[in-house]
């Protein structure tokens, strides 16, 4: 994760790497605690730690998906309060390899701050290296991953599995605390599994030991995206965790709906989106717009086509045509999903293998509708089929 413009990630000072906004200087406000906003007050700014957030939809991190590319376009269009690089695992001997990867996946620039970046692992000492690299690499926020379901993570106790160990999540917490002044923060699940829902004890090994804010995705690791949320699992976690420490609820928060409906049942202080957002790059604008009383915004077609050309010049520019054509194909229908003949567009984008493919792509799809030779009714494709590229 020929390249984008360098931005030189100096740590600097920590006071002067707060990323201040509309919230600067509040508290943040949860449920029962001094200042805690009115029921109706779904969008607002929010504190971790010294970071303060404009607002409190936050896009999530995503394995394949969240590079410096995709989180610009999310925060120059959809004006989301915080962003996340992909999880960064936590490795001790650096090669080659390991290195360029770590430089891609963090890869971040001015204009996408406030950023989090989150560390994957198990090993305590590992996890506090990487923190501490993290850091040094212009993290903002470094979150631990206690979500992750797929099969590798849980086979090498990593992301959801660590949902089993409350003790050892708190050590890991507590290494990373120390190795870092920024703020840390734990994204988790309601358990392992349905007979493993630990979310209270792992909450509190977190926060006991230094974490300044918790991320629950409102299902245990086997269920799978589409299996509704337990927004009481969320409530307990609210309700057990100090009003000073912020509560953001994760899984299936698309929706304005969805939010009131975390918000109101479960206290939630902010809401994390993350397969949602790879469908609709104006989504976080439209959840503001519909939460406050406005109307939805309703991009033009030469607007979106303009946006795609704009993604695919950054991607580009961060791994290189050969490479980045390829990991182009899977954003390319965000420009157009509930568009009529969207089904035809996204096979042309799946055999893209060059800059002039995508031109001729672009070219034939949108021309088209511009010139009113595709008609029929809007369609709708999942952007985001395998777990593995969904994050936690």
């Amino acid at each position: 994760m020929p390249m984008m413009h360098d931005v030189e990630n100096d740590p600097g000072n920590p006071q002067d790497r707060v990323v201040s906004g509309d919230g600067a200087g509040q508290e943040p406000r949860a449920p029962g605690g001094a200042g805690a906003p009115r029921s109706r007050d779904y969008i607002h700014p929010v504190s971790i730690g010294d970071v303060h957030l404009t607002n409190n939809l936050m896009l999530a991190p995503m394995a394949g998906y969240t590079n410096v590319a995709f989180r610009l376009i999310a925060k120059e269009v959809g004006g989301c309060g915080l962003v996340a690089t992909e999880m960064v695992a936590a490795i001790g001997r650096e090669t080659r390899g390991q290195t360029e990867r770590f430089r891609v996946l963090t890869r971040n620039l001015p204009q996408e701050r406030p950023i989090a970046m989150q560390v994957y692992g198990r090993e305590p000492e590992l996890c506090a290296e990487t923190a501490a690299a993290l850091e040094k690499a212009g993290a903002d926020i470094i979150d631990l991953n206690c979500g992750c379901p797929v099969k590798k993570a849980k086979q090498s106790g990593c992301g959801v599995a660590l949902m089993r160990e409350p003790e050892h999540v708190g050590r890991i917490v507590k290494a990373m605390v120390a190795a870092t002044s920024r703020p840390v923060t734990v994204k988790m699940r309601l358990g392992y599994d349905a007979q493993n829902r630990t979310m209270l004890e792992v909450a509190q090994a977190s926060v006991e030991n230094g974490a300044l804010a918790l991320c629950v995705h409102a299902r245990t690791g086997e269920s799978k995206h589409g299996v509704p949320v337990d927004l009481s699992g969320l409530a307990e976690v609210r309700r057990a965790t100090p009003a000073r420490i912020p509560v953001f609820a994760n899984g299936s928060m698309d929706t304005a709906a969805a939010i009131r409906a975390a918000k109101d049942e479960a206290g939630a202080d902010g809401y994390m989106i993350g397969r949602a957002a790879c469908g609709d790059p104006w989504l976080f604008r439209n959840l503001m717009a519909e939460l406050s009383g406005g109307k939805r915004y309703q991009p033009s077609i030469s607007e979106r086509r303009a946006l795609l050309a704009r993604h695919f010049d950054l991607i580009l520019d961060l791994y290189g045509e050969e490479r980045g054509v390829r990991v182009m194909r899977k954003y390319a229908f965000f420009y157009c999903n509930g568009l009529p003949g969207v089904r035809k567009f996204r096979g042309d984008f799946c055999r893209l293998a060059s800059r002039d493919d995508f031109a001729r792509a672009t070219d034939a799809f949108f021309g088209q509708l511009e010139r009113g030779e595709i008609t029929g009714e809007a369609e709708h494709v999942t952007l985001v089929e395998d777990e593995s590229e969904a994050g936690s």
